[in-house]
């Protein structure tokens, strides 16, 4: 199993959220599985942006990217994001291109419009520790 996790999921392993045990050990749980989690290098910009905002250590963001699999961008998941349906912000469309490109199984995130969008694009979604989840 292929699983995305976007920026609003992976924030919660560096910023300590109402969500963060839950999606810890639901990406966990997928590792111990066999399973994948991969992300595109926007995560990685927006991660680190993410922290010099709130004043977190880089050395924290980058444990955590350790663990996910980084992939690039490409001219055609930006081209792609631009065509999607849904009112997405730029980030989340290009998250969604990339995952679509990438035929991930799944999508762990927390943005409603982009958990929609997924849906809509065939896709799993996941938001550990929100009701439903």
């Amino acid at each position: 199993m292929i699983v995305y996790a976007d920026t609003s999921a992976v924030l919660k392993l560096v910023v300590e959220e109402r969500e963060s045990e839950a999606l810890a050990a639901h990406l966990q749980g997928i590792r111990l599985a066999g399973g994948h989690l991969v992300t595109s290098m926007l995560l990685y910009t927006e991660l680190h942006c993410a922290a010099r905002r709130r004043g977190l250590p880089f050395d924290q963001v980058n444990d955590v990217l350790a663990g996910l699999n980084l992939v690039d961008v490409t001219r055609t998941d930006l081209m792609y994001a631009s065509a999607l349906p849904r009112q997405l912000r730029s980030a989340d469309a290009i998250h969604l291109a990339t995952a679509i490109r990438l035929q991930v199984d799944s999508m762990v995130a927390y943005d409603q419009e982009l958990l929609l969008a997924a849906k809509e694009s065939g896709l799993m979604t996941a938001s550990p520790g929100r009701g439903g989840s």
